[in-house]
């Protein structure tokens, strides 16, 4: 497997939302978020979902008040055992990367009226 980019820009509204999806559906685990700033205002939440359908598969990041500085975010969720339960372990070995499946969509809210930024995910195709 290959680490490959997808880059989605956004620009908000007046309201300071945006709603974009990535170019391609993804069959991948999400090695990375890097968050470009653009010009988005310090108070910003920007979330990351996948979309097959009309069913939304798993929300892999979701962020409040993201910062005034680009950054790398690398998301994790909890495994299950066979049962579904999660595992809590200490030691960080109870983390994998999210696996994505669908059309990558990030939300913006509280962006500003009008900025520009962006979501470049790092996939593990």
């Amino acid at each position: 497997m290959a680490l490959t980019e997808m880059r989605i820009p956004f620009t908000t509204d007046a309201n300071g939302d945006a709603v974009v999806y990535g170019e391609r559906s993804v069959f991948a685990k999400l090695f990375a978020v890097q968050y470009d700033r653009g010009d988005v205002v310090t108070g910003a939440d920007i979330d990351l979902t996948t979309v097959d359908g009309s069913l939304v598969v798993e929300n892999a990041l979701e962020t409040t008040d993201i910062g005034v500085s680009d950054l790398i975010i690398y998301p994790r969720r909890l495994v299950q055992n066979n049962a579904g339960g999660a595992l809590t372990g200490t030691a960080g070995g109870d983390r994998e990367m999210y696996l994505l499946i669908g059309k990558p969509k990030v939300t913006v809210d509280e962006g500003g009226s009008v900025k520009s930024g962006a979501i470049i995910l790092i996939l593990e195709e």
